[in-house]
C-alpha cells in the first residue's frame, strides 16, 4: 500500500511494516528494490527481501553487478566531486530491464578510476557479492575482503564484531595479509541496507583501537535509520576524531506495527464495587514495584464474619454487572494465582453456562488421551513476576465466545503481554481484562522542557511559563527581605550583554579542560563509592550541566548509560518529593546520587541531608544524602572534582546555560499535591542559548585528560578526605564583621557571587587578594556600579554580600 512517499506492508497476520521513504537519488520504485517477508527472530520480525542482490530471489546476474556498480559510482561521486557519465543509462536498466547486456558489457570495458587507494569490506552472509560488485567496479587502488561467521581454526588472529539485529551475530575478520589494515587508507564497508548501523559502528570500533585512520564509509542499497541512529554515527565521529560517508540509493525510515493479540481486548475495572483497600506496595524477584493497592477482603491480611458479609454484598453487585455486561453464550472465568475465591463467587453470579478455572504455578506434562489430567498446556510469565512461570490448561480451541481475566491489582501493559499472548491462541472472540485496583496515579508524568535531549536530562518539573509574572531585582528583594520566600517569584532574565558573552566565551575556551578534569574526578569518585547501579539526580538548575558531563564521561570511559533526572530542591522548603518518588518508582533497585555545580557556604548540602532524613520518616525509604560537586569551596562534601573555587563559565549566566530553565518555584497556587516544582521555560531565549555548547566543549575535552584524573585521584587518599566546613568559618567573619542580619545574604564563591549580581541587589562584593580569572565578576560589578573592596578570604576567591533592604 502506498501513499505519498509512505509505503505499508503486511507480513505477517500481527506485523505491519510501515516505510517513509526520504531520500530516493535516481527515483528507483521501491517494489524494483525489494520485497517484505517475515524473518524467525525475536530480536527483528521482518526482512527486506532484496530484489537485486541475487540471494533469496533469482534474478538476471547482470543486474546484481549492475546494482554494484551503482554503489560505486555513487561512492566516487561524494568523495571526488565526480560524475560517471553513463550512469544514467545503468539506472535506467535497472528501473526497466532495459538493455541490460549492452550496458554490462559498457561497465565492465569501462572501470571507474579509483582517485586513492581504498579497502572495501563487505558483510557477511547477504552483501558478500554486493561487496565485491563495488569493489571489481574500480580499475585499481582497491582491495576487498568480506566478513564471515566461520570460525576458522587456523587462523587464530582476526578482527570481531557484533551484528546484534542478526540470528547470527558474531562476525569475524581474517586477512591473510594484515598489512592490508596496517594503512591510513579509507575502508568502506559495504551491505545490503542499514537499519540502525550498529554494526558499522561495532566494527570500526574494533579495527580503529587497532589500526586507526580518519576516512571510513559505508555503501548500501537501502538506509533506514533514524535520526537517533544517525546521531550515534556523528557522536561516534567526535569520539574517534573520524570520518564516516554514509551513501545509499534509497534512504528514509520505517515503524512496525506489532498487533498484540488477534481478538477484542477491553479492560473493565471493579474499583468502584470494592473500595475497601490496603494502599501497600508490592515488590517482585526482580526488585519491581507495583504501588496498585491489594483488597481488604481477600483472606491475604485477614477476615472475619462481618466482613464476609460485607464481601458477599460487594460479590452480588459486582456479579450483576459483570452479567449484563456478557454478550457470549459460554463463557469462561480465570482467577490468577491466589486470587480465587472472590473471582470465583462473582462468576457464580453471572448467569448461565459460565465455567470458571485459575492459572497456576504447577507445570504439567499435557497429554491428548483419555482419562488425563492436562490436555493441553499454555505457559507465560506472571503478571506479578515475570521470573516465575505461570500455567493454565485443558481450554479446547474455540470453545467459549468470551472470556474474563480476573487481576486484583492493575499491573502495567507490558506485563499482561506473555499471558494474552497465550490466551489469543484459545481461538476466543472477545477477552475482558478485569481489574479490581486501580494504580494509583499519584504522580504527573514529566512534560517535555528545556533545551537539553532527553537523552542527557530529563527535567522533573511543571513548565509555569505565563503563570508567573517576572518582578525586578529590587521589587523582588524587598519582598524577601520582608518574609516572602524566594521560590515564589521569578526574576527578571535578561538577554547577556555582548561584553558579557565575551568573557563567556574567552573563559569556556580558558577552562575546557580543567572542567573536563574536576567532571572526570567527581564521576570516578562516584563509582569507587556507590557503584555504577544508580541514577543520577542534578539539583536544578546549576546541578543540570553538571550532571550531564558526569554522565557523558562515565558513558565515554566506562560505556554504561546512566539514567539522568533534575530536579528541584529550594533552601527552606526542602526537596520535590514527588520527583524523587517518580524516580524511585520507574528505578526501584537503584540508589540515587545527587549532584550539583559547586557548593557555596553549604546551605545546599544540609538542605539536601535534611530532606533525605525527612523523606525517609514520611515514606519509610532510605535515600542516600551525600552530594557531588565539580567544585566544592566550601569544604562540605567529600564527593567533588576539586576544592578550589574556580571560574565555572556555566555560573555566568542564568537560563542560556542551564537548558532554557528558569530558577524553580514552589507556590500552593500553581502547584499541586502531585505535581513537580514549577520552571519557567524560556523558548524565547532559544536563539541566545548555549547550553549544549557548554556541554559539548567540556566532553571533547575528557579523551585529553584521563591522565590528569588519574594523577588527581592518585595524589588524594580518599579515605582521608576531610569535610571541615572550612567555608563556613569565612562566611561566620563577614557576616560578624559587615552586621550583618541574616546569613543568607552572604554569597561566597564564584558562583553564587555571580548569582547575587544577576539575579539579586548587591551591596557590595569581596575579592581575595589571591582572586584571579574573575573578570565576570569584574564587568558584571562595572555594570550594576557595585563597589569591590580586598578581603582576606581563606576558602573562596570572592564574595558577594546582598544589600539588606532594612537596616538595624
Amino acid at each position: 500500500m502506498k501513499k505519498n512517499n509512505l509505503y505499508s506492508y503486511d507480513i505477517l497476520d500481527n506485523v505491519r511494516v510501515n516505510v517513509k521513504i526520504e531520500e530516493n537519488l535516481y527515483d528507483i520504485p521501491p517494489e524494483i528494490l525489494f520485497n517484505m517477508a517475515a524473518r524467525k527472530n525475536k530480536k527483528r520480525k521482518f526482512l527486506f527481501v532484496s530484489k537485486v542482490l541475487g540471494k533469496h530471489i533469482p534474478v538476471n546476474p547482470k543486474v546484481s553487478l549492475l546494482g554494484g556498480f551503482a554503489l560505486a559510482a555513487k561512492y566516487l561521486e561524494t568523495v571526488n566531486q565526480s560524475k560517471y557519465p553513463q550512469i544514467e543509462d545503468v539506472v535506467s536498466s535497472l528501473k526497466y530491464g532495459e538493455n541490460i547486456d549492452d550496458v554490462y558489457k559498457e561497465i565492465k570495458e569501462n572501470p571507474l578510476k579509483l582517485p586513492e587507494s581504498t579497502l572495501f569490506i563487505g558483510f557477511a552472509e547477504t552483501a558478500t557479492a554486493l561487496g565485491h560488485a563495488v569493489f571489481s567496479s574500480f580499475k585499481d587502488n582497491a582491495k576487498y575482503i568480506h566478513t564471515t561467521r566461520d570460525m576458522i581454526v587456523d587462523l587464530e588472529k582476526c578482527i570481531t564484531f557484533e551484528e546484534e539485529h542478526s540470528h547470527a551475530t558474531s562476525h569475524r575478520v581474517y586477512p591473510i595479509d594484515f598489512d592490508m589494515l596496517n594503512t591510513k587508507d579509507p575502508i568502506v564497508f559495504v551491505d545490503d541496507e542499514i537499519t540502525t548501523g550498529k554494526t558499522v559502528l561495532n566494527i570500526i570500533e574494533s579495527i580503529h583501537s587497532s589500526y586507526p585512520r580518519e576516512k571510513y564509509a559505508i555503501v548500501s542499497i537501502l538506509d533506514w535509520r533514524k535520526h537517533k541512529d544517525k546521531e550515534l554515527f556523528k557522536k561516534k565521529e567526535e569520539e574517534l576524531g573520524i570520518k564516516i560517508e554514509t551513501i545509499s540509493l534509497m534512504s528514509g525510515s520505517l515503524e512496525i506495527e506489532e498487533k498484540e493479540t488477534d481478538v477484542k481486548v477491553e479492560k473493565l475495572y471493579l474499583d468502584s464495587f470494592f473500595k475497601e483497600v490496603y494502599s501497600y506496595p508490592s515488590v517482585d524477584s526482580e526488585g519491581k514495584i507495583n504501588q496498585s493497592p491489594y483488597l481488604k477482603y481477600t483472606g491475604r491480611f485477614s477476615i472475619d464474619s462481618k466482613e464476609q458479609n460485607l464481601l458477599n454484598e460487594q460479590i452480588k453487585e459486582a456479579g450483576a454487572f459483570l452479567e449484563n455486561h456478557r454478550k457470549g453464550k459460554k463463557t469462561l472465568c480465570m482467577g490468577t494465582g491466589e486470587f480465587i475465591y472472590i473471582p470465583m463467587e462473582i462468576s457464580a453470579q453471572m448467569g448461565e453456562d459460565v465455567y470458571f478455572q485459575s492459572t497456576t504455578r504447577s507445570p504439567i506434562f499435557p497429554r491428548e488421551i483419555e482419562e488425563y489430567g492436562a490436555k493441553n498446556a499454555f505457559a507465560f510469565q506472571s503478571p506479578d513476576d515475570a521470573s516465575i512461570t505461570n500455567y493454565f490448561y485443558n481450554i479446547p480451541y474455540g470453545y467459549y465466545d468470551d472470556l474474563y481475566l480476573f487481576l486484583e491489582r492493575e499491573v502495567e501493559h507490558e506485563r499482561i503481554k506473555p499471558l494474552m499472548k497465550e490466551l489469543n491462541k484459545l481461538g476466543i472472540e472477545k477477552i475482558y481484562i478485569v481489574f479490581f485496583t486501580r494504580k494509583e496515579k499519584t504522580i504527573t508524568e514529566p512534560e517535555r522542557i528545556g533545551s537539553y535531549s532527553k537523552e542527557d536530562a530529563i527535567f522533573l518539573l511543571k513548565d509555569i511559563s505565563g503563570l508567573v509574572e517576572e518582578q525586578g531585582n529590587e521589587e523582588r528583594e524587598k519582598l524577601i527581605q520582608s518574609g516572602v520566600h524566594y521560590s515564589e517569584m521569578l526574576p527578571i532574565e535578561y538577554k547577556p550583554s555582548d561584553e558579557y558573552m565575551k568573557i563567556f566565551y574567552e573563559s569556556l575556551k580558558k577552562y575546557d579542560k580543567k572542567i573536563a578534569i574536576s567532571a572526570g574526578v567527581v564521576a570516578e569518585r562516584i563509582i569507587k563509592k556507590r557503584g555504577n547501579n544508580i541514577v543520577l539526580v542534578s539539583l536544578a538548575r546549576a546541578g543540570t550541566p553538571a550532571g550531564i558531563l558526569i554522565k557523558r564521561y562515565l558513558k565515554n570511559k566506562y560505556k554504561i548509560e546512566l539514567p539522568h533526572y533534575s530536579i528541584s530542591i529550594i533552601r527552606g522548603k526542602g526537596i520535590d518529593e514527588n520527583a524523587i518518588r517518580y524516580i524511585l518508582e520507574r528505578h526501584p533497585d537503584c540508589e540515587l546520587q545527587f549532584i550539583d555545580g559547586w557548593t557555596g557556604k553549604g546551605a545546599i548540602t544540609n538542605e539536601l541531608r535534611q530532606a533525605c532524613i525527612d523523606f525517609e520518616k514520611k515514606w519509610g525509604v532510605c535515600v542516600n544524602g551525600d552530594l557531588a560537586v565539580l567544585a566544592d569551596p566550601a569544604n562540605c562534601t567529600s564527593i567533588f572534582g576539586t576544592r578550589e573555587d574556580f571560574m565555572i563559565p556555566s555560573a555566568c549566566l542564568n537560563a542560556t546555560v542551564s537548558g532554557l530553565i528558569s530558577r524553580t518555584v514552589h507556590r500552593e497556587d500553581l502547584i499541586g499535591e502531585n505535581e513537580f516544582h514549577g520552571a519557567k521555560y524560556y523558548k524565547e531565549l532559544q536563539s541566545e542559548d548555549v547550553s549544549n555548547l557548554f556541554v559539548d566543549t567540556i566532553s571533547k575535552q575528557f579523551d585529553f585528560v584521563i591522565t590528569e584524573i588519574e594523577e588527581r585521584l592518585e595524589k588524594t587518599e580518599e579515605d582521608k578526605i576531610e569535610v571541615s566546613w572550612l567555608g563556613l568559618k569565612d562566611v561566620n567573619r563577614i557576616q560578624k564583621e559587615f552586621d550583618i542580619d541574616n546569613i543568607h545574604l552572604v554569597k561566597p564563591g564564584i558562583g553564587e557571587t555571580t548569582r547575587v549580581l544577576l539575579r539579586r541587589v548587591p551591596w557590595k562584593i569581596l575579592i581575595s587578594d589571591k582572586a584571579d580569572n574573575i573578570e565576570h565578576i569584574l564587568q558584571l560589578a562595572k555594570e550594576r556600579n557595585v563597589p569591590v573592596e580586598k578581603y582576606d578570604l581563606k576558602a573562596y576567591q570572592c564574595c558577594g554580600i546582598v544589600k539588606q533592604m532594612r537596616r538595624k
